[in-house]
């Protein structure tokens, strides 16, 4: 029950500056960031405006910038469909969400979840786990339910991550703080020869490549991820 940020207002410089104002009401000084998917960026870009902050990233499915077509081409459908949507029609985009967010409605989030990873039997797989099925059933309902529904921030936090050149922030990382990428090879997103080429862009970065998992991949590696995190706390 937030307010939404407003309209001209910098989207992901509001977004930093609201995790800044958390972690001072928290009295947390400094910490590692643990990402789920495209959250990297944002994770990046607290760390641009706050590197006294960041101990560590600990990216799960973790996403870099797309510097090639075929970065694109190579993704699912519906993956394609969204990011590719944002970065060359972004005035399209909210009403493609929106459309997406109603058929997520109709199927019912096990069916919308199944068509989405459909191709990804280790995120299917994954998604059908007891425990993860209530994670991810019950703490989506402030995004999508019969009484919210976020298409609009989603839009708007996904046409911000792809109309943004934010590699200057990713290499801005190298010698400052550790930076693990943890990455599944069922990935509908990052498939690997999308990995593979983050791995060639960003040989400084720590990849744990994992052939069993898929986008969901801290939903089923999250002991790894916990694992590295406890490392740099205090």
């Amino acid at each position: 029950n937030s307010a939404p940020i407003p309209r001209g207002q910098p989207y992901i410089a509001q977004v930093v500056e609201d995790m800044a104002r958390l972690l001072d009401h928290l009295n947390i000084g400094q910490l590692p960031i643990l990402s789920l998917g495209g959250d990297s960026f944002i994770a990046i870009a607290f760390h641009a405006v706050y590197p006294e902050r960041v101990r560590a990233l600990i990216a799960c499915a973790g996403v870099l910038p797309l510097t090639r077509v075929e970065q694109y081409e190579r993704m699912d459908k519906w993956h394609r469909f969204i990011l590719a949507g944002a970065r060359y029609t972004p005035h399209l985009l909210p009403f493609m969400v929106k459309a997406g967010f109603a058929l997520a409605r109709r199927l019912g989030k096990r069916g919308f979840v199944h068509a989405v990873y459909g191709k990804s039997a280790a995120d299917v797989a994954t998604f059908e786990i007891p425990e993860v099925f209530e994670a991810i059933v019950c703490g989506s309902e402030v995004a999508l339910s019969e009484a919210h529904s976020a298409h609009d921030a989603f839009s708007r936090e996904v046409i911000t991550h792809e109309t943004t050149d934010w590699t200057a922030e990713v290499k801005a990382l190298k010698g400052r703080i550790p930076v693990h990428f943890l990455n599944g090879l069922q990935d509908p997103q990052v498939p690997p020869a999308t990995l593979a080429e983050y791995q060639q862009d960003y040989p400084w970065i720590d990849f744990r490549v994992f052939p069993d998992a898929g986008q969901l991949l801290f939903f089923l590696k999250w002991r790894d991820a916990l694992a590295i995190a406890q490392r740099y706390l205090d």
